[in-house]
């Protein structure tokens, strides 16, 4: 693995259709970058690939091949981000014909990028098992593929070759370690399944805020339960669940309020299926806010993102309230379009920056709690 220590050069590689809208390529490919930002990554330059469909041995095509192997050399990158979830063969063709430019370039796509981000924000054991068992799901498929190449130049038609003897033990090895990180997980997920049903015995009420990375959850975390959490203006800033606490004066007690990881377009299943168990609290809640970032241009394809990954949670989206954050940074925002559109989720403003709108906020956690009792 890369070292990450250092800061890296990274060159991103955006694939972009032709007849595809600008503006939406624009923002995907900022969305990239961003993400290399959170890892801490310098960006020398990036390239842009006008293709209807990827080149299936190389993802980007000779020519782009060559290009890219210029500006690595030229601008000393460390690491090529590509803008998908590509093919481990076309992740491993691409790598071996960089090499020719730099023997030790690094070729990513996007679900690498976020794992790379996700080990940086690691804190908990549960959170870099959970991590690792994502990578070795994706991982495997691409050691299998190196496997398969080295059986084919080790050995011939209808022979046993040494690839092939190594593919078996990398496959061995695999669920043999797979096994042992999804028996602690499984220890560890029983353990907060027995906390949350503890919760529900004692008639604990739980509040669970989820959103779109970067949208400001943890600051409201922070203002909702006088935490001092961590709310940088990264993504993925928060990977393990918080909980803390609520006074609500009308029902004479506490209520717990969660905060979880942000989702973000296109999060592959094998993270949402790693992570399932740190999302419990969001499927459980008793109210669910989900925090928007209400400045963003892709405002309404976040939305629809968040909502998606709750059904395959299993979440009722119905009953969740769409809070409308960092209203301070719009000046012109279509209240009344948002009010006529999502209605029935009982959307309210807020500025977290500013704390406006932070008691609108406790009053509908109140009335839907109530409502509940």
């Amino acid at each position: 693995m890369l070292e990450l220590k250092k800061r890296l050069n990274v060159l991103p590689v955006h694939l972009i259709d032709p007849y595809e809208n600008p503006e939406a390529s624009v923002y995907v490919g900022e969305e990239l970058e961003s993400l290399i930002a959170t890892l801490g990554g310098r960006i020398t330059d990036r390239v842009i690939q006008k293709m209807e469909r990827p080149d299936g041995a190389t993802y980007i095509g000779r020519g782009k091949v060559v290009e890219v192997g210029k500006l690595i050399k030229e601008q000393e990158v460390d690491v090529i981000v590509l803008n998908a979830m590509v093919k481990p063969r076309q992740v491993h063709v691409l790598k071996e014909r960089l090499q020719k430019f730099k023997p030790d370039i690094e070729v990513w796509d996007r679900v690498d990028l976020i794992l790379h981000i996700f080990e940086k924000h690691a804190a908990t054991q549960e959170a870099k098992l959970q991590i690792e068992l994502a990578r070795m799901n994706y991982m495997g498929p691409r050691i299998y593929g190196m496997g398969y190449v080295m059986s084919r130049q080790g050995g011939g038609i209808g022979t046993l070759g040494v690839g092939e003897t190594n593919t078996e033990l990398m496959k061995r090895h695999w669920r043999d370690e797979k096994k042992k990180i999804t028996d602690e997980l499984k220890k560890i997920s029983a353990s907060r399944q027995r906390q949350l049903d503890q919760r529900i015995r004692a008639g604990f009420k739980t509040v669970s805020i989820v959103g779109y990375t970067n949208a400001g959850k943890s600051s409201l975390f922070n203002l909702l339960t006088g935490k001092g959490k961590l709310a940088k203006d990264v993504l993925f800033a928060t990977l393990d669940s918080s909980v803390g606490k609520l006074y609500i004066e009308e029902l004479h007690k506490e209520v717990l309020i969660t905060d979880t990881i942000g989702f973000i377009r296109d999060l592959p299943p094998l993270l949402i299926s790693a992570f399932k168990s740190t999302l419990m609290e969001s499927i459980h809640a008793d109210v669910l806010l989900h925090v928007i970032d209400a400045s963003d241009p892709e405002m309404h394809t976040k939305i629809k993102v968040v909502t998606e990954i709750l059904s395959e949670l299993g979440r009722n989206t119905d009953e969740v309230i769409y809070i409308f954050n960092k209203i301070d940074a719009i000046h012109d925002l279509d209240r009344t379009g948002i009010l006529q559109q999502y209605g029935q989720f009982s959307p309210l403003f807020i500025s977290v920056k500013n704390d406006e709108g932070i008691a609108s906020v406790k009053e509908s956690i109140t009335n839907r709690l109530m409502r509940s009792t």
